[in-house]
């Protein structure tokens, strides 16, 4: 992990220095999934690759880091800077372009660094133990692929809806996002307990670091709660969607919410 620190600083600071180029610290977001996709592609580099765990594991993660990144990016394109980062940009000013280098670009690359740790551990003791393909590998790529097609589909879903030019409302509630007020974190919260299935024959519970820690930041930190505290003040019909629809896990909604949203 030390051979992976340094590769995923480096990412953090040409980020930085784009940021303040551009004036524009949401491309922090971009390089998220991409330095968890180095410290792994390094992992393999270091110790090798020697059979289907580890061959599967790194598609795993590349896949994700790719779709993730490039929808960002398509997403954002030719829009305004992310409303949470304008929000710390006045929280935090003067200067806050420099105060950005610590605050956020590299407070993510050491939590995307200590995050890949559950990687490290399955291609280390994989490689070390040359470990045979089991129940719980054939589990953890369904649970990603469950994981990864919730979130894909919650996302294109949001993106279809925030582009229409007319809206029946201020807030979606259709599609997944019936089910749900954030399908898209809850799919994203698949993708990592799916590594963390993957990863149980490696015994070690370190392993259990990455799924909790990636949890309590959606739930808790940088997710729900801070996208929820302003979308409240921005949207008079989302009171009602809280009180009628779950939080994170999909659920049905109740019987008269489902007979007013048709």
């Amino acid at each position: 992990m030390l051979e992976a620190l340094p590769v995923v600083l480096l990412i953090a600071l040409v980020n930085w220095l784009v940021s303040l180029y551009l004036d524009r610290v949401s491309t922090a977001k971009y390089s998220w999934s991409i330095m968890l996709a180095a410290a792994t592609l390094i992992y393999v580099q270091t110790l090798g690759t020697n059979g289907p765990v580890e061959v599967a594991l790194v598609i795993m993660v590349v896949v994700w880091a790719l779709r993730l990144a490039v929808f960002l990016l398509v997403r954002d394109r030719n829009q305004p800077e992310d409303r949470r980062y304008r929000m710390m940009r006045k929280r935090h000013s003067p200067n806050f372009g420099f105060k950005s280098f610590y605050l956020i670009f590299m407070s993510q690359a050491v939590l995307a660094w200590l995050l890949s740790s559950i990687f490290a551990i399955v291609l280390k003791n994989a490689t070390d133990t040359q470990m045979q393909w089991g129940i719980y590998h054939y589990a953890g790529v369904a649970l990603w692929t469950f994981g990864l097609c919730f979130e894909g589909l919650a996302d294109r879903q949001l993106y279809a809806f925030n582009r229409q030019v007319i809206k029946r409302s201020q807030t979606l509630s259709t599609g997944l996002w019936r089910y749900s007020r954030h399908p898209n974190y809850f799919g994203e919260c698949c993708v990592w307990w799916a590594w963390f299935v993957f990863a149980i024959p490696s015994a070690d519970a370190a392993v259990l670091l990455a799924p909790l820690l990636m949890t309590l930041m959606l739930a808790r930190v940088t997710g729900i709660n801070l996208v929820e505290q302003d979308i409240v003040t921005r949207r008079p019909d989302y009171a009602f969607y809280q009180d009628s629809t779950s939080v994170l896990i999909p659920m049905p909604p109740p019987e008269p919410v489902i007979r007013e949203l048709s």
